[in-house]
C-alpha cells in the first residue's frame, strides 16, 4: 500500500507554548507546506473576539485530511450510517466519504492541547464525528456555519489532539474526559475496524487510541 508523509508542526518561536490566550500572544494557522502546518505568532490586538472562561474559539482555516488506522485502514464514513476503516485503492481515497475535515479551536482553559472538530462530507452534507450519551460514536449533521465560538467547557464533537509523534495523534472526548477516539474489529467481518470510543490516558501508548493524520493533496 502506499504511504504517506506524516504532518508535523513547525512554529516561528520557541519561547511559548502551542496555545495562549488572549490576555497573551496566541497562533494563528498560516498554511500547509511540505506536509507541515505552519502557525504565527500574533499579539493579542489580533483577537476577533475575548476568549470566555469554558469556551472554544475558532481558528482558521479547516485542513483537509485522511485519517488511518495502525495497519493504515482509512476511517471512512459508510452508506451504512458507520464510521469505520477499510483499505482503499489510490482511487478510491479521493473519494468524499474518506476526506476528513479538521476544524482546529483554541482551548480557553487547557494552554497544553487544541481541540479539533472532525467532519467528512456525504451527499452534499457535513457530518461530524460525535459521542452519544452512552458513549457510542456516531455521524450527526453539523450546522452550515461552523460555529466561531463554543462557549461550553466541553462539547459532543470537540475532541482534544495530542501529538504522540510525527503524524500520529491521540483524540481525547471534551464530553467525556478520558475516553478516546479508537478502533475494534468487527466480529462479523474481521477485515473491518469500527470506530468506538476507549477508556485511557493521554500518556498511555494504546496502538487502538492512535491515528495517523495526512495532509491531503488537492
Amino acid at each position: 500500500m502506499e504511504t504517506y508523509c506524516g504532518l508535523c508542526f513547525v512554529f516561528f518561536f520557541c519561547r511559548h507554548s502551542l496555545m495562549a490566550t488572549c490576555e497573551d500572544s496566541h497562533l494563528k494557522f498560516i498554511e500547509t507546506t511540505n506536509n507541515s502546518f505552519y502557525f504565527e505568532e500574533t499579539s493579542s490586538t489580533s483577537c476577533e473576539t475575548e476568549l470566555h472562561s469554558d469556551a472554544f474559539r475558532r481558528c482558521e482555516p479547516p485542513i483537509s485530511t485522511w485519517i488511518q488506522s495502525k495497519d493504515q485502514k482509512f476511517l471512512v464514513l459508510k452508506t451504512s450510517g458507520k464510521f469505520e476503516f477499510e483499505d482503499r485503492t489510490v482511487h478510491d481515497r479521493g473519494q468524499p466519504d474518506c476526506t476528513f475535515g479538521i476544524q482546529i479551536y483554541q482551548d480557553s482553559l487547557l494552554n497544553n492541547y487544541q481541540s479539533v472538530m472532525l467532519y467528512v462530507c456525504a451527499d452534499d452534507e457535513k457530518m461530524m464525528i460525535s459521542c452519544k450519551d452512552n458513549k457510542e460514536v456516531c455521524p450527526e449533521p453539523m450546522d452550515p456555519e461552523v460555529p466561531k465560538m463554543i462557549k461550553a467547557a466541553a462539547h459532543k464533537a470537540l475532541f482534544r489532539w495530542n501529538c504522540i509523534s510525527t503524524g500520529k495523534y491521540k483524540f481525547e472526548s471534551t464530553m467525556y474526559p478520558g475516553y478516546f477516539l479508537g478502533f475494534e474489529r468487527e466480529e462479523d467481518m474481521p477485515c473491518m475496524h469500527k470506530l468506538i470510543l476507549r477508556q485511557g490516558s493521554m500518556d498511555e501508548v494504546d496502538e487502538r487510541s492512535i491515528f495517523c493524520v495526512n495532509k491531503r493533496n488537492s
